[in-house]
């Protein structure tokens, strides 16, 4: 059963859906705030929003309709938990009315046992980041990589505690390869321990790797997809291509996540046709919300983590739940960013037409 396929609920322009094979509903889109509290490091370089401004965008996504935040405490080392929570006081929100997403991986301190997912980094950090947040309880709790170095079951038993201990409500992964995340799913049944509810990785139309064996895995197993850097490092701006490419943005300082400029411009070419003939509340649509759209066409797709450093690009970032594709759209751009074929992909196609008839 695909994503969209499962309940959803429709307010304020925006879609809220299940949260993979849970109750609990999300909306489409997600604030990501990886732009909070960076400061002469390599979060600066994404983001070094503080807390007056930080309060003026969740202000934004909040009366937009979006009930999804996500964070991490390696963001800001702590940094943008610590404003989330400040702002969510701040705001006057309720705290029922949020699903508060965080992570955990990175180093938080020099030591050997200051990163990983081990039973003891992710105890200490999950209480570190319940006190950065100020609140009681954490709604979605990712573990931020794969970690080679610790026992998958001992990761599985260390988020299971915490659901158990009532501190984490739902458990997620993010940046886990195919079959890392079936191992997981396995041992979680297995053991009876809390499932897997979701996975954050990275999806975009000049980067559609997913499609190969980890979105087939997700919509066999109905474990929700958030995507993460949507516009692909603020590449799908279309502001990097031709002549009045801009050198003032992130790429010029942080190139990430890594794209082929090859077949980026083709897509970005065709996305801006597309774009020309389209206005979303009177004003003309542009390349980034084309690229959140498509995003939001894809039945695999749950939610969509979108940041900003000013309100317009926020503004601009949510109009995009407004707009719809047309098949003939959806045709052209799928044409233009498909991934090449790839064994055993094109083998598996070949076979399969024994059962398809």
């Amino acid at each position: 059963m695909a994503t969209h396929d499962l309940p959803q609920f429709h307010a304020n322009n925006l879609r809220y859906r299940t949260l993979g094979n849970s109750g609990l509903f999300v909306s489409e889109l997600c604030l990501g705030t990886m732009t909070f509290g960076g400061d002469k490091d390599i979060w600066g370089l994404i983001g070094d929003l503080q807390q007056e401004q930080a309060d003026e965008l969740m202000k934004i996504a909040l009366e937009a309709g979006i009930n999804f935040i996500d964070t991490a405490n390696i963001y800001g080392y702590g940094g943008s938990e610590r404003i989330v929570g400040q702002s969510l006081k701040n705001l006057g929100v309720r705290r029922e009315d949020i699903v508060l997403a965080t992570k955990v991986l990175g180093p938080m301190g020099d030591g050997p046992n200051a990163r990983g997912a081990s039973r003891g980094h992710i105890l200490s950090e999950c209480k570190a980041s319940l006190a950065r947040l100020q609140t009681d309880y954490i709604d979605l709790y990712q573990i931020h990589g794969f970690d080679p170095a610790t026992p998958i079951e001992e990761t599985l038993q260390a988020l299971n505690t915490l659901v158990q201990q009532g501190h984490v409500r739902y458990v997620g992964l993010s940046n886990w390869a195919a079959w890392q995340v079936m191992k997981a799913i396995g041992i979680a049944q297995a053991r009876n321990l809390c499932p897997i509810s979701s996975l954050q990785a990275h999806y975009t139309l000049v980067g559609r790797d997913l499609e190969r064996d980890i979105i087939p895995m997700l919509e066999s197993e109905k474990v929700g997809l958030m995507v993460w850097s949507p516009l692909a490092g603020g590449y799908l701006s279309g502001k990097y291509e031709g002549a009045g490419a801009s050198e003032e943005n992130r790429r010029a300082k942080f190139d990430f996540p890594p794209v082929n400029r090859e077949r980026g411009s083709k897509v970005i070419a065709v996305m801006q046709e597309i774009a020309a003939g389209k206005q979303v509340d009177g004003q003309p649509v542009n390349v980034a919300q084309i690229a959140l759209t498509w995003l939001l066409h894809q039945d695999a797709v749950t939610s969509i983590i979108v940041g900003a450093k000013r309100p317009d690009q926020l503004k601009d970032n949510i109009r995009a739940a407004q707009i719809r594709l047309t098949d003939d759209e959806l045709s052209a751009l799928d044409e233009v960013s498909r991934l090449p074929e790839e064994y055993p992909g094109w083998m598996m196609k070949m076979m399969a037409g024994y059962r398809d008839q």
